[in-house]
């Protein structure tokens, strides 16, 4: 039921409307923690109301929340995550602060749903534009265009031509009218979306440049422009969202896509410490 879920909700998303969209977004970021949620809690952390979230529930052939919550707790595991000394030593901890564990709960839920977008064809999508495309370009904005400069650093040791892009010439022109044979774009985002992001990754759409869009689950106008969404949960109780889930998942994937570059990866290593040794990067 799950899988049928994830896969209606995939197919109708062009059609929907727009509060719709983040509604069948969040639920496809969050599929394995719905079972606890309330129809409150999801209008809450979408910014629609309750009689949005019930309408578009019914729209799916659900009588409401309960119903699709009881179908899906028969086939979820609901057994305590990583019961250990340390897990239990953290809620002692935290134990005078009820958010921070509340916290600690919801950055372990994120952490799960990273993991299993590795099973979706978006990710194994992904995987195949990193390892086939000719040049990628890498952009993040704002908050978060240290985690994609990161990104794109890193990626630069797995396979040559990657760029990261910033709007230094107000054009993009790099990506946009460049020479590359078969460029794809990685654009990161999070609320609050900039300008940039829409404008970047409808052009490139326009240019028939394949993209890879690595959101918050608020970020519903991503499926928009292209399938190859892996969106992950960034709430939180603490004062800033959280960007843990964007580490983790950049860590999965990049260790997927080693396994597909396969000898490529070491050979590129080697001639990267080449360079590293020729202009002594590094101490010893």
């Amino acid at each position: 039921m799950k899988a049928g879920l994830t896969n209606r909700l995939r197919k109708e998303f062009s059609g929907l409307s727009k509060a719709e969209k983040a509604v069948a977004s969040y639920m496809l970021t969050n599929m394995s923690s719905l079972p606890f949620e309330t129809a409150a809690s999801i209008a809450e952390s979408v910014g629609v109301s309750q009689m949005t979230v019930s309408r578009f529930l019914r729209a799916l052939g659900y009588r409401g929340l309960s119903d699709l919550k009881d179908k899906m707790r028969n086939e979820l595991d609901t057994t305590p995550l990583l019961i250990s000394d340390r897990v239990d030593r953290i809620r002692k901890q935290s134990s005078r602060d009820s958010k921070l564990w509340d916290n600690f709960e919801l950055e372990m839920q994120a952490t799960i749903g990273v993991y299993e977008l590795r099973a979706t064809r978006a990710w194994k999508r992904s995987i195949e534009i990193l390892a086939k495309r000719s040049d990628v370009y890498v952009a993040g904005f704002q908050t978060i265009a240290g985690i994609a400069s990161d990104f794109a650093a890193r990626l630069d040791y797995v396979r040559p031509n990657v760029r990261l892009l910033d709007r230094g010439n107000g054009t993009f022109a790099e990506l946009l009218a460049g020479q590359a044979s078969a460029p794809c774009l990685v654009l990161f985002e999070m609320r609050r979306y900039t300008r940039l992001s829409h404008q970047l990754a409808r052009s490139a759409v326009d240019a028939g440049i394949p993209v890879i869009i690595i959101c918050d689950n608020h970020c519903h106008w991503a499926r928009d422009y292209t399938e190859e969404v892996l969106s992950v949960s960034t709430d939180s109780h603490l004062f800033w969202d959280s960007q843990a889930p964007f580490l983790s998942l950049v860590n999965l994937l990049f260790d997927d896509l080693i396994a597909r570059l396969g000898d490529k990866v070491a050979e590129r290593i080697r001639a990267m410490r080449e360079l590293q040794d020729r202009f002594e990067a590094f101490q010893d």
